[in-house]
């Protein structure tokens, strides 16, 4: 008898501690007056008793015309000429009809009545003072409708403050409103004084125009509240309610201590009680899943419960103290008894898992981990097979449930829920698999056949969804690899008709005129002209080779570098300076800008001036004459950058990353005297470094970006 005595003692005792929890802030030391129910009442309370009774408003109230409120009005059906046309539309039919039937004088009414609406339209636009007049006539007719919603609500506001006694003076005009007499024990009182008096908090009304009207009145005196008036009041329930709420709070903490005592005095705890137990033996018979399982439900429902009765007392009436009394009392001995059970789990888990170890081999023995192994070995490979035996075991067991119900109808109780809930579904499932299987199967024959641009769809998170996923990557996959093997054919032929157009327009050249100079006869000045014309297409030739040359090392690998610590401003105005000449006949403004500190670098200073010389010949080259060319260094988080920007002479397309390739130019038709190296060699060593190059093309504008770690 002991243990079940000392559970529901235990049981009372953290339900006490679990209500001093859930109410103890709202309730503890508190009184009605203390709640935020209350407070906002009190706030509407005053701000609706100026208002209403100590000061309202009178027909004398004016708003002030705000400027807004002039525009508003005069462009309220438009502007002027909107409204002038308006007019005029509307009396036109009117006044061709009377001109049509020779009603001359209905004719000069309509037109004299349409000029007077246009003239006020025109004043409204050209003087202040009449629509401020019109302004004002609005203002008064808002504010006599607000005078009788006043009358219509001051009804309302007597019934519903009956429980409230004052006595308050305009600290202004002296004047005193009362009403009711003063208690000398009120359940609520609150005095004004002149430094902090009674005012309005909020805004009383809010017109139809957008202005707020507030009572600027100050008022001295006091506020009463009687407990037997507010009892009697459409808040009393309220103040009942908390007070009943309160009692009972404290009814709880008392059986708290008093039970706490009593566990400590004369109901110590003695593990045997729930060891020796017949419950015990078969709860020791369950697996370490389900016992685990029951203290968590038991608890969670407790716990459930426990708050479940605290807050139906934060939301019951007490108009029925037996209902009421009937409601809380269930709720309270499910809430002892699901307490009481959880107790009773947790102390027999304490007293059967003391060792560590069992604790640790029940839990390999486990259904949880058992059945994770066993699913781990079963999804390994998750085949269709497996689903369609499914779908059979479900048809099979549908089926003789089927003919079960037939011979022995009360089955069909078990039979239809069985058939909505598990059968059906089931059954859609599978089917839905199938279909999906057999549109994967449909897509991959696509893709056999070479029809690589459809998506198969991927639905769901299921085997045949993964393999759906992996089909399309290597669809992309096969895709990618023929785009790119048809762009490298077209790259490559392109490279073979580049190099050899490059290659055999100097050389012809130099054929031609080698001819030329073993004829007879020539004169001195032509000799020296063919042999010059044979100079600069031989150095052609050779600057064609030696960058196509440089080109083939820097792609295998074996370019050395040479790094030093370089000051990457110094070497751009060396570049700058070396083609200064170059930059004056070319006809483009350069607009360069560079920091007032160095930049410095780890990098080949032979390889990075290089780069830097491409980039500005490429400008020169491909620039449009008559243009500016904007050049910038800067040294931002740890990066050098440079960048290079100018307006191109030759249309470029969207796709830049082909100017990158051997051969490449911007000038398609190949008249200009680059090599179509120039940008391939700046981002072979860009590479080198460590660095980065980037082409942007936005319409005309070219921009190149190149970036470094700094030092």
């Amino acid at each position: 008898m002991k243990k079940w005595l000392w559970l529901l003692t235990a049981s009372l005792v953290l339900i006490g501690i679990f209500s001093v929890m859930e109410l103890g802030q709202k309730y503890l030391g508190k009184s009605y007056t203390d709640t935020l129910d209350f407070e906002n009442d009190f706030t509407s309370f005053t701000d609706r008793l100026i208002a209403l009774e100590l000061d309202p408003l009178s027909p004398e109230e004016t708003v002030p015309v705000a400027a807004e409120e002039i525009e508003e009005y005069r462009n309220r059906y438009g502007s002027l000429a909107e409204q002038i046309l308006s007019i005029q539309n509307q009396y036109a039919t009117d006044i061709e009809d009377a001109a049509s039937t020779g009603n001359k004088s209905l004719e000069e009414a309509l037109i004299q009545e349409r000029d007077k609406k246009i003239k006020e339209i025109r004043n409204n636009f050209s003087e202040d003072e009449t629509v401020i007049k019109k302004i004002e006539e609005e203002h008064k007719a808002e504010i006599e409708r607000l005078i009788r919603e006043q009358r219509s609500e001051r009804t309302a506001f007597l019934e519903d403050s009956q429980h409230y006694v004052y006595e308050l003076t305009n600290s202004e005009t002296g004047e005193t409103f009362t009403k009711g007499d003063f208690s000398g024990k009120p359940y609520f009182e609150k005095t004004y004084s002149g430094s902090n008096p009674l005012s309005a908090e909020s805004a009383l009304y809010t017109t139809d125009f957008g202005t707020e009207i507030k009572s600027d009145a100050n008022f001295v005196g006091t506020i009463q509240i009687d407990r037997s008036l507010l009892a009697a009041s459409s808040h009393g329930k309220s103040f009942m309610h908390f007070t009943a709420v309160k009692s009972i709070l404290y009814g709880f903490i008392a059986l708290a201590i008093a039970g706490g005592v009593l566990l400590w005095t004369h109901l110590r705890f003695d593990l045997n009680w729930f060891t020796r137990m017949h419950l015990y033996g078969k709860w020791i018979g369950l697996t370490m899943d389900v016992r685990f399982l029951l203290v968590f439900l038991s608890s969670f429902f407790g716990l459930y419960a426990v708050t479940k009765l605290f807050r139906s007392l934060m939301t019951i009436g007490f108009s029925d103290p037996v209902g009421f009394g009937l409601d809380f009392g269930w709720k309270l001995i499910v809430a002892l008894v699901l307490i009481g059970v959880s107790l009773l789990q947790i102390i027999w888990l304490f007293a059967y898992y003391r060792k560590v170890e069992l604790l640790k081999y029940e839990f390999q023995q486990s259904l949880v981990l058992r059945n994770i192994r066993n699913a781990k070995e079963a999804f390994l490979d998750k085949s269709i097979g497996v689903q369609s035996l499914m779908l059979l075991a479900v048809v099979f067991f549908w089926g003789a449930g089927t003919v079960m119900a037939l011979v022995y109808p009360p089955l069909f109780l078990v039979w239809i829920p069985a058939t909505l809930f598990i059968g059906i579904p089931v059954l859609l499932i599978m089917m839905k698999r199938f279909g999906y299987l057999n549109v994967l199967m449909m897509q991959t024959e696509a893709i056999a056949n070479g029809q690589l641009n459809q998506e198969l769809p991927v639905r769901g998170k299921s085997p045949l969804a993964q393999h759906a996923k992996q089909l399309n990557q290597l669809k992309e996959g096969v895709r990618l690899s023929m785009s790119e093997q048809a762009k490298s054919e077209r790259m490559k032929t392109e490279l073979i008709t580049n190099v050899s157009h490059d290659l055999r327009t100097p050389l012809t050249s130099i054929i031609t005129y080698t001819d030329l100079m073993k004829t007879p006869h020539l004169s001195d000045e032509e000799r020296i002209s063919y042999a010059e014309i044979l100079d600069r297409k031989s150095q052609r030739l050779k600057t064609l080779i030696e960058d196509l040359f440089e080109v083939s090392k820097m792609a295998s690998g074996n370019m050395e570098l040479h790094c030093t610590r370089i000051d990457l401003n110094q070497l751009l105005q060396q570049a700058l300076a070396e083609h200064a000449e170059d930059i004056e006949l070319s006809g483009l403004d350069f607009r360069i800008a560079q920091p007032n500190k160095p930049v410095y670098a780890q990098v080949d200073g032979q390889k990075w001036w290089r780069v830097l010389d491409n980039l500005i010949l490429n400008a020169i080259k491909y620039a449009l004459p008559g243009t500016r060319v904007y050049l910038s260094l800067e040294e931002t988080e740890g990066q050098a950058e440079f960048t290079i920007k100018n307006i191109t002479r030759y249309e470029l397309g969207e796709n830049t990353d082909e100017l990158f390739e051997r051969f490449k130019r911007g000038d398609e038709s190949r008249q200009t005297d680059g090599s179509g190296l120039g940008l391939a060699i700046a981002q072979s060593i860009v590479e080198l470094h460590g660095g980065a190059m980037k082409i942007e093309v936005d319409g005309d504008l070219f921009k190149v970006t190149v970036a470094v770690s700094s030092m």
